[in-house]
């Protein structure tokens, strides 16, 4: 659990640097959709793909050089080490078709469309747990790899997801994509006019990725069986995350489509109806989660009862983490889709840094606090004020505004 855990904060990062770049295109690509100009939809959409596919193949070579480095920087366990390098040595091919496969996952949710989307993400889910099973334990004649088996279901799972989403968007025919040519006729002039947008979205998901790493590495100095329980609920958290994730693609969609079209008061009223909505998402997911966490964490057949006990706290704390998510991804797809990218980068990796990751480095180091769950739990402040300061900036208005016409 460690090594896998530790490994994929790398994927943290480059996934969240990808994000940005699809979501930065996506502010545009959105207000043109409801414009009606599919030319400059579809220049959006192979600038995504272009950052796709740099930020793949330069994830490709920072492992492929510096895996054992980084791995050493989190956890200072020379097992966990050379297991995550295992581990790494195949992801690295899954990480760039996972890049793409996010870019054409935005794209859809930020039309409208999230079916598709939900859909073969779905189907990847199930790809990688048939495969994990297949290739981690050798059934069904299949050579038991253990570790190595996971990153080859990735690299089988998001093959297909690709293809899958390549295949679909042109037989659909949707809007966004088209001949080489259309889709990658991007020049200067038009990257100048999307970048000043882009740019505070980058430097926060880069900020926002690595401040997330650095919680593991202040939980490493808690030990192995602290790592343990805290990736078990994180790996819990991905699945719920995902839901709250692709809630504020649509967001973005409903109220982008709206300004586009300059009906500023309409995508008012809408984000407003949205945050109340936000409020019954947010009770539902943290009892849900709460009632069901036992459950949750014994399907990762832990042995240790001091993880057992320790992961179902974490998750239980991750069920009020969830439920406030709901809510600021309302307030943050609101304020994104408006091109309020500075106030969000304040909001996001601002407050990480000067409250998330103080309270957990302070906690430690600082105030010898031994027990994950407490120190965890602390950390929560960090989106609470999260909450507070973002619906003082929405309820300023800013983010009302037509960037394409």
């Amino acid at each position: 659990m460690s090594a896998v855990g530790t490994a994929t904060q790398i994927e943290v990062i480059a996934l969240n640097v990808v994000w940005a770049c699809a979501a930065g295109t996506g502010i545009y690509a959105i207000q043109f959709f409801g414009a009606g100009d599919y030319k400059n939809l579809k220049r959006c959409f192979g600038l995504s793909i272009s950052c796709a596919a740099f930020v793949g193949i330069l994830t490709y070579g920072v492992i492929t050089f510096f895996s054992a480095s980084i791995l050493h920087f989190y956890i200072q366990n020379d097992e966990v080490i050379w297991n995550g390098c295992q581990y790494l040595r195949i992801a690295k091919y899954a990480y760039i078709l996972m890049s793409f496969q996010l870019s054409f996952s935005v794209i859809y949710r930020n039309l409208g469309k999230p079916f598709y989307p939900f859909v073969i993400g779905m189907i990847t889910f199930l790809m990688k747990m048939l495969w994990n099973v297949l290739l981690i334990f050798g059934y069904a004649g299949f050579p038991k790899l253990g570790i190595i088996g996971a990153p080859l279901a990735s690299c089988i799972a998001h093959s297909i997801a690709l293809a899958v989403n390549i295949i679909l968007a042109y037989k659909t025919k949707q809007p966004f994509v088209g001949k080489i040519r259309e889709m990658f006729s991007y020049d200067l002039s038009f990257i100048r006019r999307i970048l000043p947008r882009i740019r505070p979205l980058l430097l926060n998901e880069i900020l926002f990725g690595f401040g997330n790493t650095l919680f593991v590495k202040a939980f490493g100095f808690l030990g192995i069986e602290a790592m343990n329980a805290y990736y078990i609920g994180a790996k819990i958290e991905d699945l719920f995350f995902a839901v709250a994730n692709g809630f504020s693609d649509s967001i973005s969609s409903i109220i982008g489509i709206s300004l586009g079209q300059g009906k500023l008061k309409e995508a008012g009223q809408q984000s407003m109806y949205l945050i109340s909505m936000a409020i019954g998402l947010c009770l539902g997911a943290v009892i849900l989660i709460t009632c069901f966490s036992p459950f949750l964490v014994s399907l990762f057949e832990v042995q240790s009862a001091s993880v057992l006990n320790n992961a179902i706290w974490i998750v239980r704390i991750f069920a009020l983490r969830i439920g406030m998510r709901f809510f600021i991804v309302i307030i943050f797809g609101t304020l994104r889709t408006g091109g309020d990218t500075k106030a969000l980068m304040f909001l996001d990796s601002g407050l990480m840094y000067m409250v998330g990751l103080s309270i957990a480095f302070g906690s430690i180091l600082v105030f010898h606090v031994q027990s994950i769950v407490l120190v965890f739990l602390l950390c929560q402040t960090e989106y609470v004020l999260r909450i507070l300061f973002g619906m003082m900036r929405y309820r300023k208005g800013l983010w009302k505004t037509n960037l394409v016409s």
